[in-house]
């Protein structure tokens, strides 16, 4: 056989040395393709950064407050930051509401389910809030032995539950500056007859001799209380006697020049920035602001003392609630009533913001290692309350209405009975809802 045959033959059969040869020859080019390939990945893989797990969504609670203190601010503000650095899935965010809307725009807000998660209230509010629905039950979070009656007797409801943890208590006291007063030949006066003596007394172009917060909030009547009380006056009979001299002391300390004006716009916060910078004589405000006054004007020489209402001054308690406001973050909100119910944060709240105690641990240790505090405890516990009713800050507001008409001169000749109408028409109306 020729030497072409057997070629042909091979090829026929698939064993000519070409076709082997071309086989070898691709298989080896597909091998170092997929070894190259391989360590390409590898390669890759290696090189490619690590995949950084996602970190965990937090929790957003949200807490109102009315405090335009700074130190009560900043308290708060530490106190949430404690809290949050404990709780890596938490983050419990502060906002500032004014006093003077506040009670609106928290019910607006629950009305249409945007209320916050919890929320300071004032304690003479706590009847009007639960009524409207928005306070979840904290009896189970409060040990009720530990607390004072008189601080727990503004977070309790009709029916007993204890909606809010008592931050601290404080009551009405008398500010005088001792400097101004010794100036113009001026004993620190003893009644409000004397009071408004004084006031005049004082007054120049450059101090007014008294001031008092007729913006028309809670504050105005909480100041206001205390003066008709110690006329012998109530808000049942407002338009009585006592109720007429309670009006016709500061109609009278407006018309002479004493009280000005501008007290219409005026917060208790205003007239402690005015009192430690010595542009008034005389106030009337809370016994938490002194450490604040000292730390605003340090050698500011005044004095405090009870309300100038002779033997047997009357003042006005008052204080503020933790309150959760919110079922979608209940638990989370209860955790943090826990914390702020801990005697640490407790203590830290009270140094700060210049209350006194509503634990009673707390309130023994205050005056047994403060002279003033004691002396401010002795007062406040003979103190009166608010009336505890859901209608309450639409007295409150009547009340302050009336005030403010008064300082401005623009009362009416029957003002006092059509106060006194429109607060019996008040109670009227909620007697029939219950």
């Amino acid at each position: 056989m020729c030497d072409r045959e057997k070629q042909h033959r091979n090829l026929e059969n698939g064993n000519g040395t070409g076709c082997a040869s071309q086989k070898t020859g691709w298989g080896r080019v597909k091998r170092a393709a997929l070894t190259f390939l391989l360590f390409s990945m590898a390669a890759l893989t290696a090189c490619a950064p690590a995949e950084t797990p996602k970190p965990q969504e937090k929790t957003v609670l949200q807490l109102w407050h009315y405090w335009d203190r700074e130190d009560s601010r900043q308290c708060l503000a530490k106190l949430i930051r404690e809290f949050n650095e404990t709780h890596e899935d938490i983050e419990i965010q502060a906002n500032y509401i004014a006093d003077e809307d506040f009670k609106k725009r928290l019910v607006l807000a629950a009305s249409e389910g945007e209320q916050p998660d919890l929320a300071v209230v004032d304690s003479s509010d706590i009847q009007y809030y639960d009524k409207v629905g928005i306070l979840e039950d904290l009896s189970t979070e409060i040990r009720e032995e530990d607390y004072l009656s008189r601080a727990l007797i503004s977070c309790r409801t009709k029916d007993g539950r204890i909606v809010g943890l008592p931050l601290g208590l404080n009551c009405l006291i008398f500010y005088y500056n001792e400097d101004i007063l010794k100036q113009a030949g001026v004993k620190p006066p003893k009644t409000l007859e004397e009071f408004v003596t004084a006031a005049e007394a004082v007054t120049s172009d450059r101090v007014s001799g008294c001031a008092f917060p007729a913006l028309q909030s809670e504050e105005s009547s909480y100041c206001f209380l205390p003066i008709l009380w110690n006329y012998g006056g109530s808000l049942a009979q407002i338009d009585s006697p006592a109720g007429k001299a309670a009006f016709g002391f500061l109609k009278q300390l407006a018309e002479n020049g004493a009280l000005s004006e501008d007290n219409v716009n005026m917060t208790i916060s205003d007239i402690v920035w005015e009192f430690a910078n010595e542009n008034i004589a005389m106030a009337f405000m809370t016994s938490s602001y002194e450490n604040e006054i000292r730390e605003k004007n340090p050698n500011l020489n005044f004095a405090v003392a009870k309300l100038p209402c002779g033997e047997n001054s009357i003042t006005i308690s008052g204080g503020e609630v933790l309150t959760v406001t919110c079922r979608e973050h209940e638990e989370i909100a209860r955790e943090f009533v826990r914390f702020m119910e801990q005697a640490e944060q407790a203590e830290e709240c009270l140094d700060s913001m210049g209350y006194l105690a509503a634990r009673r641990d707390l309130l023994k240790k205050q005056i047994q290692d403060d002279p003033a505090k004691k002396d401010y405890w002795n007062y406040l516990e003979q103190a009166k309350l608010r009336e505890m009713k859901a209608y309450w800050p639409s007295l409150s507001m009547e009340i302050a209405k009336s005030i403010n008409r008064v300082i401005l001169g623009q009362d009416a000749p029957d003002e006092l009975e059509q106060l006194s109408e429109r607060i019996s028409r008040i109670r009227r109306e909620n007697y029939e809802k219950e």
